[in-house]
């Protein structure tokens, strides 16, 4: 908050003995300091950072003007020369305490975290019901993952302000972190009694709320953000999601285009020079189609190139370099670029007629449920060879028994989601004890030690291949797939795999799942051969792994009938 800082700072210089006056600044210097002021309220940095320069010409030892030109810097993204103004200005004179609260913050934008901290306990204890700073305290703690700390932060806040929105939103968004949904959405709701144009309160209510399974409510929350705030990228994001996760398609994908406006995007928008590709038909034309999201997004929004392809296109794709064998053969009517830093030269050339990143192919080609019809199943083609010689050997391992790949848990980006998505080991024991089955592991990432200590705790084996790394080669870990029976997992790149592949594959999905899953549904419409099981109350996986055992028993019978 630094408006609230540059205005407190005014009234923290002591009032001057008349028989020392010739210590501080002339009248008219402190006029000038208070416009400049005037000016960064209004917006006016450049103009407010002349007048401060103007002031320290005339009185080089002006702390004040000195600590404006440093959140001035701030202001403007300037964060390491903000830290330097600001350290000068504490050099002037220690005790303003909002100078270190204003070091704090550009401090924590450098990504010095603990010098942040100490920052802002410097300012506390010179002001100790200073309630900004306990807010500010609170962001640093929750970004080191210090959660409890982050939460005492704010309650302090806001015991020194009660009618603190932006200490209850914070609070809000540490709960959230934490799973605590009814609390977090309550602390929500009271930033927006207080501040009821609270347009980012609203969209994090509306991420609990959905979170929680309350859709309507989330749906009509994130509406209002919104409505306070038109051109808000991510309330509109959020809102596609929601009607995607309620198979509510046109919609969705149009609400999801926003994506790309968001600054909480974690994947990077390719500049090709081409224009967008805005549906019309490609008879003859040329369109690349750019990856852009992770790599189970990148095998389930491949299932749409064949319908570029059925409309006589010539289709060019950019992906990850370890997909390019993978889906070169299974679409050899399209050509394929791996993804690198600098595009390769031949996807920049303009003769292209068209470009379109991969997750909008979706709105014109999975507008409802027949549309999902209309191109092949299964989309991918594993490497036969490999897969025939990775088959036999694992039956000489299993001895008669089915073969079954297992994946429990998720590592994407968002932490908190991937979590919600994942499972425990000790979560499939009565899986894992069935004796008709030999399981293979097919957790990507290097799970040695967990997979040593399961054994050690359970006495159960699942197969590790040293010779397949997913991460590293995602050709042989799909002729691996290819090679089983059947795959059980948790929702992450695996499943998509398995299902592009046309292998029987068993989901198993939180409360509320990816938008990709939908409600309610048992099977998915992007991959047919796919069972979905689903949680029946938020993190409870019993139920689900009840379900699963008991499927596991039919289908062995059902598979020797």
């Amino acid at each position: 908050m630094l408006i609230e800082t540059v205005l407190t700072m005014s009234k923290k210089r002591p009032q001057p003995n008349p028989q020392e006056q010739s210590a501080y600044p002339p009248v008219n210097v402190n006029a000038r300091f208070q416009r400049a002021i005037s000016l960064y309220q209004a917006n006016q940095l450049q103009e407010s950072e002349k007048t401060c320069q103007q002031i320290l010409k005339d009185c080089p030892q002006h702390a004040e003007a000195l600590h404006l030109l440093g959140v001035i810097a701030y202001q403007v993204g300037e964060n390491k020369i903000a830290v330097g103004l600001i350290t000068q200005a504490i050099e002037m004179d220690s005790n303003i305490y909002v100078f270190f609260n204003s070091l704090g913050n550009a401090l924590q934008k450098q990504g010095r975290l603990e010098e942040s901290i100490q920052a802002y306990q410097k300012a506390t204890h010179f002001q100790p019901n200073y309630a900004d700073v306990y807010s500010n305290l609170g962001v640093v703690l929750k970004a080191q993952g210090r959660l409890e700390e982050s939460i005492r932060a704010y309650q302090k806040a806001i015991e020194i302000q009660p009618q603190f929105a932006e200490a209850y939103y914070n609070l809000g968004n540490v709960l959230e972190e934490q799973g605590r949904l009814e609390e977090s959405i309550r602390a929500y709701q009271k930033a927006i009694e207080i501040q009821p144009q609270f347009a980012e309160a609203y969209y994090n209510l509306s991420n609990s709320l959905r979170l929680q399974g309350k859709l309507e409510e989330s749906i009509k929350t994130c509406q209002k953000a919104i409505e306070i705030q038109p051109d808000y990228a991510e309330a509109h994001k959020n809102l596609g999601i929601i009607f995607l996760l309620k198979g509510n398609l046109l919609q969705g994908w149009k609400e999801y285009e926003w994506r790309w406006r968001c600054n909480d995007i974690n994947f990077e928008k390719r500049n090709f020079p081409q224009p967008f590709w805005d549906g019309t038909h490609l008879n003859d034309k040329s369109i690349l189609v750019w990856a852009e999201q992770g790599i189970g997004d990148e095998v389930m929004f491949a299932s749409m190139f064949d319908n570029l392809c059925q409309m006589n296109a010539d289709v060019i794709v950019e992906c990850k370099d370890f997909l390019v064998p993978l889906f070169q053969r299974s679409f050899p009517e399209a050509q394929f670029f791996p993804r690198v830093n600098s595009p390769n030269l031949q996807l920049l050339n303009s003769a292209i007629d068209y470009q379109i990143p991969m997750g909008s192919l979706g709105q014109w080609f999975r507008v409802d449920e027949n549309s999902f019809k209309q191109s092949k199943q299964p989309y991918l083609v594993a490497c036969t060879d490999q897969a025939d010689k990775i088959k036999t050997r694992y039956q000489k391992l299993a001895e008669g028994r089915m073969l079954v790949g297992i994946s429990w848990k998720s590592t994407g980006i968002n932490q908190r989601r991937a979590l919600l998505k994942s499972t425990m080991l000790e979560d499939w024991v009565s899986i894992l004890s069935q004796q008709d089955y030999y399981f293979v592991n097919l957790q990507y990432g290097d799970v040695r030690k967990e997979l040593e200590q399961f054994q050690q705790q359970t006495d159960l084996i699942i197969y590790q291949d040293e010779e397949i790394d997913p991460l590293q080669n995602l050709d042989d870990f799909a002729a691996q797939v290819a090679a089983l029976d059947l795959v059980i997992s948790a929702s992450n790149s695996t499943v998509h795999m398995a299902g592009a592949l046309g292998k029987q594959v068993w989901t198993l999905l939180s409360y509320v799942p990816d938008w990709r899953w939908m409600l309610e549904r048992e099977g998915s419409p992007w991959y047919p051969s796919m069972r979905l099981f689903r949680q029946s109350e938020l993190g409870d996986w019993s139920g689900v792994f009840a379900q699963v055992q008991l499927e596991l028993e039919r289908y062995v019978v059902d598979c020797v009938h």
